[in-house]
């Protein structure tokens, strides 16, 4: 089967889609571990925590700047750029022998992850026609998963074996060499520029003026997501720590999810791409509740395999959504909307895990009974402002 029968034909489509796969297979072996790195290097638990809400933090708001360098550059310099700063970023973790370097080069290794968003989404909207944009969303998360199902085993066996400090830096050498691959594969594979760049200031201005429909969508995603928010931080501590399950369960249970997750892409995708996508996503939408409501309905580590494919099936309409987005998004203009549309979300959603915090400490199973509650109203809010909308 060719790629273009995938439904991922276009070259810059499919030199992206390398591109995401080599990069993500380089950080997956070392970024899960990176508080771990931290704590080698001398790092507190106050560090650790505030390397976390610095990554949450950046990952929000990047999103906009990204969208709109990407109208000012183009897809093919925006993206070289993005991967530049997160290979700088990688070898400044490399080189740290103290902890707090690593805080300093995070804005650098959150580059690729953050900035290149919304670059994505405007190389699919370009080089993609409607029919096949859910289908090539679903390819690009299925590349993503596959490092997270394998490299962090990777990771752990070669800190197992060099230990944190030596197993890490060797990840890190082999993310640098897999960065800088991926760099040239751009550089040289890319097509022309697409489309009409806009100037910096165009770009900036009239991010407020979404599409109507899209703004009904962000109100319900950033619904959903802060009800996700609420608990996932807190779902290897239910598991290892209420639950008992041991960690080597809880990263075959993590697989399990992925597994999940890369089966029901491409069918649900293809279905969305030949009819209507917004079922897909309300779908999708409830099982963001059903997950942490099935976490507090388990009472005994036998019943989580249940609890973590419904975690999986959560991306059944992921793929949709996307492609929605990009639909919704303004012609020359999308990776700027793409990147409001993110920016927005990562802000209303980063506190979220401070509520599940405080809900933690009254009871861990309260966190997800909220959780899925919070989630369940975003999915009503999209059926009744988009899907019921959408079939009127």
């Amino acid at each position: 089967m060719t790629p273009g029968a995938l439904g991922f034909g276009p070259r810059n489509a499919r030199v992206l889609l390398v591109a995401i796969f080599l990069i993500a297979a380089g950080e997956q072996l070392w970024f899960p571990f990176a508080p771990r790195y931290l704590q080698a290097l001398g790092a507190s638990i106050y560090a650790v925590a505030a390397f976390g809400v610095a990554k949450d933090l950046l990952d929000a708001v990047y999103q906009f700047p990204g969208g709109a360098l990407t109208a000012w550059l183009g897809s093919k310099r925006s993206l070289l750029l993005f991967n530049l700063l997160a290979v700088a970023g990688y070898a400044a973790f490399a080189l740290a022998r103290t902890w707090w370097p690593l805080l300093l080069a995070l804005p650098l290794v959150m580059a690729w992850q953050s900035f290149s968003l919304p670059a994505t989404f405007s190389i699919v909207g370009s080089s993609l026609p409607k029919a096949e944009r859910s289908t090539a969303f679903a390819w690009q998360s299925i590349v993503r998963r596959v490092p997270i199902a394998v490299a962090p085993a990777i990771g752990g066996a070669l800190i197992a074996g060099y230990g944190v400090l030596a197993g890490s830096r060797i990840a890190l050498a082999v993310s640098i060499v897999l960065g800088l691959s991926a760099m040239a594969l751009q550089a040289i594979a890319y097509d022309a520029e697409d489309g009409q760049r806009l100037h910096l200031r165009d770009a900036l201005s009239g991010a407020t003026q979404l599409d109507p429909l899209l703004k009904r969508l962000l109100f319900s995603d950033m619904i959903v997501r802060f009800g996700q928010g609420i608990g996932e931080i807190f779902i290897v501590l239910y598991a290892t720590t209420v639950l008992n399950a041991p960690a080597q369960t809880f990263g075959w249970l993590v697989g399990l999810a992925m597994v999940t997750s890369i089966v029901v892409y491409l069918p649900a995708a293809r279905r969305a791409d030949a009819s209507s996508r917004a079922p897909w996503v309300t779908l999708t939408y409830l099982f963001f509740a059903a997950f942490p409501l099935a976490l507090a309905a388990t009472t005994t580590a036998a019943w989580l395999p249940v609890a973590f494919v419904l975690m999986g099936l959560r991306e059944i309409g992921e793929p949709a959504r996307k492609a929605l987005i990009v639909e919704l998004s303004r012609e020359g203009r999308k990776s700027v909307d793409v990147g409001a549309y993110y920016f927005a979300r990562g802000l209303a959603v980063f506190p979220a895990s401070l509520v599940g915090g405080v809900l933690w400490h009254v009871g861990p199973r309260l966190t997800f009974l909220a959780a899925g509650i919070v989630a369940a109203l975003g999915a009503a809010a999209f059926f009744v402002l988009v899907q019921r909308r959408e079939q009127a």
